[in-house]
């Protein structure tokens, strides 16, 4: 079974794989890359509220599963704030001292994630 391209919405996705690799990640310049699994590894990808919090200075991963005629099994556990937290990006030198984001509640984000899916981090942008 695949699953289409997308973002995850939570704070951090922790990924454990089997040994058939079905996972895709976008890169820049490259395209879909295949992410290969690592034997007693596991993958982190981050999340559009991470993306919000670090003010867009850690991307969330856009990626996706491809069909593979073998069978493979993923455990995937998606860590999120709960519905009340407030996101806001954190302002610094690292970060960037002016917001690119808006402020809103996870419950918020969500919504908008579920009427616009990938354009949501857009339409909250400054």
């Amino acid at each position: 079974m695949g699953i289409a391209p997308h973002t995850d919405t939570s704070l951090i996705t922790i990924l454990q794989q089997s040994k058939v690799s079905g996972l895709q990640v976008f890169k820049e310049g490259a395209g879909w890359v295949l992410v290969q699994p690592v034997p007693g590894a596991i993958t982190v990808n981050l999340g559009d509220i991470f993306h919000i919090l670090s003010n867009g200075v850690f991307t969330t991963v856009r990626h996706r599963v491809v069909a593979t005629p073998i069978r493979r099994l993923s455990f995937a556990y998606f860590y999120a704030p709960p519905g009340d937290f407030i996101v806001s990006p954190v302002l610094s030198k690292d970060f960037g001292e002016v917001p690119r984001y808006q402020t809103l509640s996870v419950k918020e984000y969500v919504g908008i994630k579920g009427k616009h899916f990938e354009k949501a981090l857009s339409v909250i942008q400054n």
